[in-house]
């Protein structure tokens, strides 16, 4: 129990910094220190988690990534490209609202961390037009590029928590339909209704505006290609990307150093490396298993432990892989079946990537708010009741499944 008191603590001073307008990545910073002292970690070791996590291959390997997907933009942005794009989606969409959705849906086909940077200057060039928020185009990004992971198998987290429940691939994509479902429905009503319709005036063919599309979003769909299709490395496909595209849109060297110095907002890195050092040191010290344990110990009904378990996990954390490695292990004895019914795993699922989509520690939701420079408190406006909604439909699966 003292452990999930003095997490909470953590978390009420994370929260009051962020409402102060600190940089997320800095509060994280500064939560991890207080973290290391709470839980009595020694000085020298918990020098050694900071340096770890700053140093680790992937913590590396993430700021490259987010920097290079930036950098894409710009670069389309730089060429007219990302306004084409648009151009040609609205052609063969006419509904703006629907292409407001569609790009984060599409790029989230795409497995990677922070990858909803890749759609956000689309979404912003929409949005912009349409008169939509700040907090509105940060929820649509957000919301609809995670909308895949309850039931595409090439996401790490799915994978994951398949292996933990001891179910295939297959059965979880069946099972867990209903979520995915209610995921668009969240969007759709939270996101989308109270949004101008404006279809630009546009009435083209499909073959015009499909050639359009080819034409300037080539470099997405050759990232997708690469990444998804050949399975190149993530880093690999975005730097030849963007030497591609440099060259064949006579993009000078004295253009690319002014994206590299003046439009690359870098402070986003300092977020990568706050979310690592914080999930280290959470790791560290053992207190998100403290959290977890205690939560058991309460004596609440074994129903509600199945969600609010990885629902902790998972906002603590703010990965999916978080949540189903430390929460599902703990409750898998609750279950009353093994492997688990329907309902039984689509609730505790569900709390799980609930806890991550709420979580701030979560990367897409970090970098799409500074992206748009969001309100925390106008943005959770939206989140809540779409997270709220996906819980009741699995809710009702655990009720009736």
């Amino acid at each position: 129990m003292g452990g999930l008191v003095r997490l909470l603590a953590v978390l009420v001073l994370l929260l009051f910094l962020l409402a102060r307008k600190w940089n997320l990545g800095l509060a994280l910073i500064l939560a991890s220190a207080l973290v290391g002292v709470l839980f009595a970690r020694p000085v020298p070791d918990l020098a050694w988690d900071f340096l770890r996590a700053f140093t680790a291959p992937l913590t590396l390997r993430l700021a490259v990534v987010v920097v290079l997907i930036m950098m894409l933009g710009e670069l389309l942005r730089e060429t007219a490209g990302l306004a084409r794009m648009v151009e040609a989606m609205e052609g063969l969409v006419p509904d703006a609202r629907v292409v407001l959705a569609l790009w984060p849906a599409f790029i989230g086909l795409l497995p990677m961390v922070g990858g909803a940077m890749f759609s956000a200057p689309l979404v912003g060039q929409v949005g912009q037009r349409l008169g939509v928020s700040a907090e509105r185009r940060t929820f649509v990004n957000y919301w609809f590029r995670h909308a895949w992971e309850y039931v595409f198998p090439i996401y790490p987290s799915l994978l994951l928590g398949t292996a933990l429940l001891g179910i295939p691939e297959r059965r979880a994509t069946a099972d867990l339909w209903p979520l995915f479902v209610a995921s668009l429905a969240g969007g759709v009503l939270f996101g989308l209704v109270g949004v101008r319709r404006e279809d630009g005036g546009r009435r083209w063919g499909g073959w015009a505006s499909g050639r359009l599309l080819l034409q300037s979003g080539w470099p997405v769909m050759l990232v997708l290609t690469l990444a998804l299709v050949l399975h190149v490395d993530l880093v690999l496909s975005l730097v030849g990307t963007v030497v591609v595209l440099a060259v064949v849109r006579r993009v000078g060297l004295r253009t690319l150093g002014d994206i590299v110095r003046h439009r690359i907002p870098w402070h986003t890195v300092v977020v990568i490396l706050g979310a690592m050092v914080f999930r280290e040191v959470l790791d560290t010290t053992g207190a998100v298993t403290d959290v977890s344990t205690a939560l058991i110990g309460l004596g609440i009904p074994s129903w509600m432990t199945l969600f609010v378990v990885p629902f902790a996990a998972g906002l603590l954390t703010g990965l999916g892989t978080g949540a189903f490695s430390i929460g599902f292990p703990i409750v898998l004895p609750l279950f009353h079946h093994n492997p688990p019914g329907a309902g039984e795993m689509a609730w505790a699922w569900a709390g799980g990537f609930l806890g991550v989509m709420m979580s701030p520690m979560h990367l897409c939701l970090a970098l799409t708010r500074d992206y748009f420079q969001a309100e925390w408190g106008q943005f959770y406006r939206r989140l809540v009741p779409a997270v709220v909604l996906v819980a009741v439909v699995a809710g009702g699966m655990l009720a009736f499944f």
